[in-house]
């Protein structure tokens, strides 16, 4: 079974000028232990791809699944599954770094992971800025913030 699959894949937009197609059948499976690089031009259909594959999006037709758990009618499990770095930085500026892990793990239904959040953020070099509040950190922390959270319920 593949991690990542997908089937027949189509996304169409409505538009003023009229339908525009975003993606066009993409098939491709995702073994488990790869890695998986999405490359193309402005408007190839990137993030549109992405945004289905979590749940953002819904593909107009075709199907997407994560290790078994089709993204639209499977949506918690396949979720759970999937760890998610956005593109732009999102994070709320009113917690430190440690709160912000445990709210996020708390969309997972996931408690007491304390030890687990130690874990990663000393992995990311961020232990010594988990009561610094988010505003307080840099871009790059920023960013390494945001992978934590995607780390956080063990996806």
């Amino acid at each position: 079974m593949a991690a990542v699959s997908f089937q027949s894949v189509s996304k169409i937009f409505p538009t003023p000028k009229g339908p525009f197609q975003a993606l066009d059948g993409v098939s491709l499976d995702i073994e488990e232990g790869e890695f998986f690089g999405l490359l193309g031009p402005n408007g190839a259909g990137k993030t549109t791809l992405i945004s289905i594959l979590a749940g953002l999006a819904r593909a107009s037709s075709g199907s997407v699944s994560v290790l078994g758990h089709d993204v639209q009618s499977q949506f918690a499990a396949a979720r759970r599954q999937l760890g998610v770095v956005p593109q732009e930085l999102v994070f709320d500026p009113f917690f430190n770094v440690r709160e912000t892990l445990r709210l996020q793990s708390g969309y997972f239904g996931v408690k007491n992971n304390d030890a687990w959040i130690d874990e990663l953020l000393d992995a990311l070099g961020l232990a010594d800025k988990a009561t610094a509040n988010m505003r307080q950190l840099s871009g790059g922390m920023k960013r390494r913030v945001l992978v934590a959270q995607a780390l956080v319920h063990k996806p």
